[in-house]
């Protein structure tokens, strides 16, 4: 894998660790954010990671060498010939069956974001060179614009769109909103763009954001109609009012095969958070609901135990293939596969081919990943094994994930909590071993703690 503004390698190293038989190359422009990656790849003994801190100008990959290329929040954000370079090392570095991730802001929705920038560019103009009193001027103008909007159609959207940058960190909001560049584009200018660079659109990241089943009844008849699927996705992004895109690309000289295929779903694993909303219906129908509002209905035995027993592991996942039983027939498992790849559409379920190793159960010696108690070491966000940001705000709880490497049991973890807590001067709880355990099980939620 191939990551192009790679930063701190804060994407690439709990893959690493993940994956330790894969190979993990990230380049950024950044030399202070390298450097710091390094430092972890260094502390974490990672042989799979290399860095490079050079711009996407001056470097160039070994032809057809990579089976993924990732390039977040990065082409929106080039200048134009950078862009091309972008899209050329894409092409370059990706073997055959390869995939490119490529975001960047979409119109049209992204006309509203570019009207908030010019705003915050007007406001903060005299002060570029200094970042921080540029960051704080621009958070006073969405303060401002927030609170002041009127009670009209667009003063609601220009206080949507100011409370979500108010909720960017510093970093964000100077790399999305107050950078040089930033030039949303149309879906179908950026295919035709890749087009140029011998790459082909595949689909989006989010399988779920392709779906059309939230347009009318009429509007989706049309779209259905449209057989380009670059401008069946141009369409859904009018009617949508899409703002940002984080699309697939390969080469195009592969020939894509776009027919749906549930049987796949057999050597996959699945997880869900879904709930079971309200009462079974009198024909034996029941509801979930995910955590966004996504629902799926069903009547089918076997896909009510499924999806009840992956939401009973969360946040691990369960493979399809031990949902079956080994005499299931066809019919069993066309249902059980054609309802996951429906909620899995319907962004209920999330699909892996590499389950995270995590457990549910804090054991004898419960332990955390290495890149967690360095995190904990560092600060108060942690990267969980589900490859997702964990804010403990506590700081016993943090001194907590740092003790988890495996070699310490019950006894041992409530001494050193208990000697941490005299170290500073606080009362001991008389119910420290309760909640020792309360916080391992709170972690285990969390999707801390190593299987």
């Amino acid at each position: 894998m191939l990551e192009l503004g790679c930063g701190d390698a804060g994407n690439l190293i709990p893959m690493a660790l993940a994956l330790p038989d894969a190979r993990f190359v990230g380049v950024d422009v950044a030399a202070g954010a390298t450097f710091r990656g390094q430092r972890l790849v260094d502390a974490l003994g990672l042989g799979n990671v290399t860095l490079v801190s050079q711009s996407i100008a001056d470097w160039w990959p070994e032809p057809e060498s990579f089976d993924y290329v990732i390039a977040h929040g990065v082409y929106s954000w080039l200048p134009e010939d950078e862009r091309d370079r972008l899209l050329a090392i894409c092409r370059e570095a990706l073997a055959d069956g390869g995939v490119a991730y490529v975001s960047y802001n979409a119109l049209p929705g992204g006309r509203l974001r570019e009207a908030m920038r010019d705003m915050l560019l007007f406001h903060t103009a005299d002060l570029a060179p200094q970042l921080q009193m540029q960051v704080t001027q621009a958070r006073a103008l969405l303060h401002f614009l927030r609170e002041g909007a009127p009670e009209h159609e667009f003063g609601a959207l220009m206080r949507r769109e100011a409370e979500r940058m108010l909720a960017q960190s510093d970093a964000s909001l100077l790399h999305d909103q107050l950078a040089p560049f930033n030039d949303p584009v149309y879906f179908y200018e950026f295919a035709a763009h890749a087009a140029r660079h011998g790459l082909q659109y595949l689909a989006e990241a989010d399988f779920f954001e392709m779906q059309i089943g939230a347009a009318s009844d009429a509007a989706a008849k049309a779209l259905m109609g449209v057989e380009n699927p670059v401008r069946r996705e141009q369409y859904l992004d009018f009617l949508k009012g899409r703002m940002f895109r984080q699309t697939l690309l390969c080469r195009a000289d592969l020939e894509i095969d776009r027919t749906p295929r549930p049987a796949v779903l057999e050597g996959l694993a699945f997880s869900t958070q879904a709930e079971v909303r309200g009462e079974p219906g009198a024909d034996g129908t029941v509801a979930f609901e995910g955590p966004t509002g996504s629902t799926v209905t069903t009547d089918h035995p076997l896909v009510i135990d499924a999806l009840k027993r992956a939401a009973g592991a969360w946040p691990a996942a369960v493979w399809v293939r031990d949902l079956l039983r080994p005499e299931a027939g066809d019919a069993e498992r066309t249902a059980l596969c054609d309802a996951l790849l429906r909620s899995y559409a319907a962004n209920l379920v999330a699909l892996h081919v590499y389950p995270p190793r995590l457990t549910t159960t804090a054991g004898d010696a419960p332990q955390t990943s290495a890149l967690a108690r360095h995190q904990a070491r560092e600060g108060a966000v942690v990267t969980n094994l589900r490859h997702a940001s964990v804010r403990i705000e506590d700081e016993l709880g943090r001194r907590l994930v740092t003790l988890l490497d495996g070699t310490r049991d019950r006894a041992a973890l409530a001494a050193d909590l208990r000697a941490a807590l005299v170290e500073r001067g606080e009362p001991v709880p008389d119910d420290l071993d309760d909640g020792l355990e309360r916080s391992l099980q709170g972690l285990a939620r969390l999707a801390l703690l190593e299987r």
